[in-house]
């Protein structure tokens, strides 16, 4: 079993979460645990993306400056 994480939402944003989990029939854990992984990937990805950028650009500029 996996540690609890306990988060505090206002009224107003629990109620959008349960209204968004109700829409896709999940329970309120299951919308917010599958929504937080998604954002936790899509940011790593990102970061990658990015460090894949700064790495090949760095190669290039070391490889002129090496000239």
């Amino acid at each position: 079993m996996g540690q609890m994480l306990p988060v505090e939402f206002s009224d107003g944003e629990v109620q959008e979460i349960e209204r968004l989990a109700a829409a896709e029939g999940r329970t309120l854990q299951e919308y917010v645990r599958e929504t937080l992984m998604t954002a936790v990937a899509s940011r790593a990805q990102q970061r990658a993306t990015v460090l894949d950028h700064v790495l090949e650009t760095s190669a290039e500029l070391n490889e002129r400056l090496a000239r």
